[in-house]
C-alpha cells in the first residue's frame, strides 16, 4: 500500500533480549497488517543491540511517532529453576520513552496480556491491547485518536485514575479477522540473525485454546480460536524459505486442536511439495490425536512434538484439569512410533495434592511409555485468574507459612513476579533423588538453572547458544537431548 503524508507511524519495540534469541512473531504479524492499513511502522528490535537504552533514545528521538507500542513476551520464565522476571525491562522500556516523545505508549503481547492491568499500572504506559492485535490494532489506534478507547475490544485504558479494560466478552466485535487469511511476508524482523543465534523461526496455525488447564493463563483467557487457512500458512513457509530458513516451531497452544485444521495444514504442505524441504516442531495435546495426524505430521516436515501431559497419576489429573491417562498415553503413543517423529513429555509435579508416591508414579510410568525426551517442572507458576490460583490464593499467607511457596513472597500480592506452589512433601530428599535419576539417564531434563548439566531452563543456557551458533537447528529441547546423547556416547575419532 502507498503510504500518504498524512500516514501514522508507530515505532514497534521488541523488548525480549533473552539468550538464544526468539523472534518476535506476533510483533511481525501486527508491523504487516498496520503497513496494510497505510500505517508506517518503524521496528526497533532491543534483541541484538549491545547498549540498547542507547539505540532506543537515538531511534525515538529520530522517528518522532505517533504511536509506540511495545511487545511484551513473557512475565518471567514460569521455572523453579529460575526467578527471573522481565518486568525491570519493561518498565525502563517506558520509562526512556516517556522521557522522549509523548507519543501514546501501547503495550500488548502474551506477557501482557497474563496481568494487563496490573503491568500497566507497574508501567505507567498509557494503553494496552488485549486480545488478537493483529485485528485489533488499527481499531485502537483510531480509538486513542478518537478518544473513545472504551469501546474498543480488547482496549486497556486508563479513566478518572482507574485502569479499565473492555474485555472481548463485553463487546460486539464487528471489525473484520483480518488474521485468519493475511499472508504474511515476515519482512520486518532480522530473521536470518534469529535464525542463526535462535536455531527456529516460529509461525502459527492458529491462535487461542480449547482446553482448560488448571494453572494455565491460556485458559483463563476464555479466548476465541482463529484458525488461519492452509493458504496463508503456505505463503508464509515459502516466504521463509526464500530467506534461506527451513526449520521452524508452530507456536500454536496444542497444534492439533482442532484436529481437521491440523490435518488440513499438513496435506496442504505435502501437496506443495514443501515436507521434504523443511522441519518443524510444535506443541501438541495429549488427547484428540490420532495415527493419520501423526502420518501426515511426518510427511509435512514435522521432526518434534511436545505433548503437555503434565501428571499420569488419576488423582493430579484431575486436579489439572487434564483428560488423558495411562491407557489412552500408551494408544498415543502407538500412533506416533508408527512415524520417526521425536516426542517429548513435559510433566509438572508439585500441584495441591501431590504427593511423593504420584509424582513418582508420573514419572514412572512416563519412562514406561518411552518418549524420547521427559521434562519435569516442580512448582505451579501462580499466575493472576488461572482456576488453580483463585484456589490457592485466599489461603496464600497459610500456605506461606507452611512453605509450599517458592518465590517474592513480600509485596506481591498481585502475582506479577515469579511465585510457585509447591507441595512440601517434595522436599530436597526427593530433588536429590529426581536430579540423580536425571544425572544417570540423558533423556530426562528438570527445571533447574541452566548451569546445571540436566537443566532445561532455556533462557540463559549457554551451551545451548553456543550449539546453535555451530549450528544446530530445531527445538530447545531437541537440541539439548542430541548434546547430552554426544557427551554419553562421543563419535568415533576419524
Amino acid at each position: 500500500m502507498l503510504y500518504s503524508s498524512k500516514s501514522k507511524t508507530i515505532a514497534l519495540i521488541n523488548s525480549n533480549r533473552v539468550t538464544p534469541p526468539i523472534s518476535p512473531v506476533g510483533l511481525e504479524y501486527i508491523a504487516e497488517a498496520l503497513s496494510y492499513h497505510g500505517y508506517v511502522p518503524y521496528w526497533l528490535d532491543l534483541c541484538f543491540q549491545e547498549n540498547w537504552q542507547a539505540y532506543l533514545k537515538k531511534s525515538i528521538s529520530e522517528i518522532h511517532p505517533d504511536f509506540i507500542g511495545i511487545t511484551f513476551r513473557n512475565l518471567d520464565e514460569a521455572m523453579t529453576g529460575s526467578q527471573t522476571s522481565f518486568l525491570a525491562i519493561l518498565k525502563e522500556i517506558v520509562d526512556i520513552c516517556k522521557c522522549i516523545s509523548s507519543a501514546p505508549i501501547i503495550l500488548g503481547g502474551a506477557g501482557f496480556e497474563i496481568a494487563p492491568l496490573e503491568i500497566l499500572r507497574y508501567t505507567d504506559a498509557d494503553y494496552g491491547l488485549i486480545g488478537n492485535g493483529v485485528n485489533r490494532i488499527v481499531p485502537l489506534l483510531k480509538a486513542i485518536e478518537e478518544n473513545h478507547t472504551d469501546k474498543c475490544p480488547g482496549g486497556v485504558f486508563k479513566r478518572d485514575d482507574e485502569i479499565h479494560i473492555n474485555y472481548l466478552s463485553n463487546t460486539t466485535e464487528t471489525m473484520p479477522d483480518v488474521y485468519s487469511t493475511f499472508k504474511f511476508s515476515r519482512s520486518f524482523a532480522n530473521l536470518e540473525k534469529y535464525f542463526s543465534e535462535g536455531g527456529q523461526i516460529g509461525i502459527e496455525t492458529k491462535r487461542g485454546c480449547p482446553k482448560h488447564c488448571a494453572y494455565c493463563v491460556e485458559s483463563s483467557k476464555n479466548s476465541h480460536i482463529y484458525l488461519r487457512t492452509p493458504e496463508s500458512i503456505i505463503h508464509e513457509l515459502k516466504s521463509l524459505l526464500n530467506k534461506g530458513i527451513n526449520v521452524y516451531h508452530l507456536c500454536d497452544s496444542e497444534f492439533n486442536l482442532p484436529i481437521h485444521h491440523a490435518k488440513a495444514v499438513c496435506e496442504k504442505i505435502i501437496n506443495e511439495g514443501l515436507g521434504n524441504k523443511i522441519g518443524w516442531y510444535t506443541y501438541c495435546s495429549p488427547d484428540n490425536f490420532d495415527e493419520e495426524l501423526a502420518v501426515k505430521m511426518e510427511k509435512a516436515g514435522c521432526i518434534g512434538i511436545n505433548f503437555c501431559v503434565d501428571t499420569i497419576d488419576e488423582k493430579m489429573v484431575k486436579v489439572l484439569n487434564k483428560n488423558h491417562n495411562y491407557e489412552s498415553l500408551k494408544i498415543l503413543m502407538k500412533c506416533i512410533r508408527k512415524t520417526n517423529i521425536s516426542i517429548m513429555f513435559d510433566l509438572l509435579l508439585g500441584a495441591p495434592g501431590e504427593t511423593k508416591e504420584s509424582a513418582w508414579y508420573t514419572v514412572e510410568k512416563a519412562l514406561e511409555l518411552k518418549p524420547d525426551v521427559i521434562g519435569i517442572s516442580l512448582g505451579v507458576r501462580l499466575y493472576p485468574n488461572t482456576s488453580i490460583t483463585k484456589q490457592i490464593y485466599p489461603s496464600l499467607l497459610e500456605y506461606q507459612s507452611e512453605g509450599k511457596l517458592i518465590g517474592n513472597t513480600v509485596e506481591n500480592q498481585n502475582l506479577l513476579f515469579p511465585i510457585f506452589y509447591l507441595e512440601n512433601s517434595l522436599d530436597n530428599t526427593f530433588l536429590s533423588q529426581l536430579t540423580s535419576l536425571a544425572r544417570t539417564s540423558p533423556n530426562i531434563f528438570l527445571s533447574l538453572p541452566p548451569s546445571e548439566e540436566v537443566s532445561y531452563t532455556y533462557c540463559g543456557h549457554n551451551e545451548l547458544a553456543e550449539a546453535i551458533k555451530k549450528g544446530a537447528r530445531g527445538a530447545y529441547w531437541h537440541i539439548l537431548h542430541n548434546l547430552r546423547k554426544n557427551k554419553s556416547h562421543p563419535p568415533l575419532s576419524q
